[in-house]
């Protein structure tokens, strides 16, 4: 997949929803932006990791769904994903959250991770913004 595509999957994501029960209670998918991560300096052939991602958590109304992640040989793109349930009102929070990306280093060579920060922080209409982090794997 391609950068279009992802931006095109988190507007599916935001614009989708989906019926709990009967009351009325809704779901919809955002990604959201990440703060910081803490990568190992290598990765060791055939090893699991449990990377730490940090993000902000918006609202009361946001919890932790998951990560996408795109994969392109080497590389990958990830994503935080909270589902916001639309269960009346929702208190503005911005609560640090810290998840961990689970990774097996499968392959050898360098792997380069790009963690979503951002839509466009400059303004500049360029595109996403990304922590890259290029890991070299050992054996």
């Amino acid at each position: 997949m391609r950068i279009g595509t992802i931006i095109i999957l988190c507007l599916v994501f935001l614009v989708s929803s989906c019926e709990l029960s009967d009351d009325g209670l809704r779901v919809t998918y955002e990604a959201i932006p990440i703060d910081s991560v803490q990568m190992p300096q290598t990765f060791v052939f055939g090893e699991q990791y449990d990377i730490p991602v940090y993000y902000d958590r918006p609202t009361s109304c946001h919890v932790f769904e998951g990560f996408n992640v795109e994969a392109r040989l080497n590389e990958r793109i990830i994503t935080v994903i909270n589902a916001r349930l639309d269960a009346g009102e929702c208190l503005d929070e911005n609560v640090q959250e810290e998840q961990f990306l689970r990774f097996t280093a499968a392959s050898n060579g360098t792997y380069i991770f790009r963690f979503l920060t951002d839509e466009d922080v400059n303004g500049d209409n360029m595109g996403p913004d990304y922590l890259e982090y290029e890991i070299q794997v050992t054996e």
